[in-house]
């Protein structure tokens, strides 16, 4: 997080010194990792908009309200609403909440690091909707392998291995990141000791009834994991069927609908059951620009309300 966030009334004076001795006294190099690094997604030294400073070397400094803007797409001074909270996937939250702040004398980044800080109760609604992301397609790795579609039986593993990883998130009440650092985030967890080999075993396994059992395994943890964090209206796991089909795995709908039940909130309750912008749109593209995320989720929430 910026460290270089200043008052509105004295930025462009302050800014301009600041950035004046930076370029006089910054290294090429700091400890072998390099300094000066300018990019073309970066504001330039022409770059000089109200609350932003941009520089040759990669050094930019904002004001709270002129980073919002540009990382956000908004100021976070009024309440956040339920639209908010799901408009916004969860690495745009972190890009807020995570990483050091070395002084913060007046206190409104530290103010809006604790508003953001994890979800409130739509929390609840985001982890009834990954379970129900995760019975979407659990008895899809014996049905492929059945049919013996191998590869797509390894698609279906890896993804729900992801989504399994995403539920193990939820449950710990962690940030999920931009996909290329999602893998080091999960192995942070504390659950992830224990969960990790059950997951390799997933994506190594040579044939599909043995991907199917390590689904179930990873399935039947994240359940007990939820009770053993007190998840409110968390139950134990049970074996699910389909259509009496040979296909064994957890009953990830009857969990997510216990979790559902324990929603307050009657704007929540009614909701679909389609999740955060980060569970129905895989798109980085999408997903790293707010306006287009937002613009997403009311698309599919006015459609929602257009078919009662």
């Amino acid at each position: 997080m910026r460290a270089d966030l200043s008052p509105e009334a004295e930025f462009s004076e302050t800014a301009r010194e600041i950035m004046r001795i930076l370029d006089l006294s910054l290294p090429d190099r700091f400890d072998g990792w390099s300094v000066r690094y300018p990019t073309n997604v970066r504001p330039s030294a022409a770059d000089a908009r109200e609350g932003l400073l941009g520089s040759e070397h990669g050094v930019e400094l904002y004001t709270l309200s002129a980073w919002c803007d540009r990382f956000l797409g908004r100021q976070f001074t009024a309440d956040i609403t339920t639209h908010d909270w799901l408009s916004y996937p969860e690495q745009l939250f972190l890009t807020v909440t995570a990483g050091a702040v070395f002084r913060d004398e007046i206190g409104e980044l530290s103010a809006l690091r604790d508003r953001l800080c994890y979800f409130p109760p739509v929390w609840l609604y985001k982890l009834a909707a990954q379970w129900g992301r995760v019975a979407e397609e659990r008895a899809y790795i014996g049905r492929t392998g059945n049919a013996g579609d191998e590869i797509g039986s390894r698609v279906i593993a890896a993804r729900m291995v992801g989504n399994i990883m995403r539920l193990a998130m939820l449950v710990e009440r962690r940030y999920a990141p931009y996909p290329k650092w999602f893998g080091a985030a999960f192995a942070r967890l504390p659950c992830a000791p224990e969960l990790r080999e059950t997951l390799e075993q997933i994506l190594s396994a040579p044939d599909w009834p043995k991907r199917e059992a390590g689904l179930f395994d990873a399935c039947w943890f994240i359940a007990e994991l939820q009770m053993a964090r007190g998840v409110p209206c968390a139950i134990a796991p049970s074996v699910g069927s389909l259509h009496n089909r040979p296909f064994r795995f957890v009953d990830s709908l009857q969990i997510g609908n216990a979790l559902r039940s324990a929603i307050a909130d009657d704007e929540l309750r009614e909701l679909p059951e389609f999740g955060a912008a980060d569970q129905f749109i895989s798109s980085n593209f999408v997903l790293a620009v707010p306006k287009f995320s937002r613009a997403a989720v009311t698309a599919l929430l006015d459609l929602k309300a257009e078919l009662k």
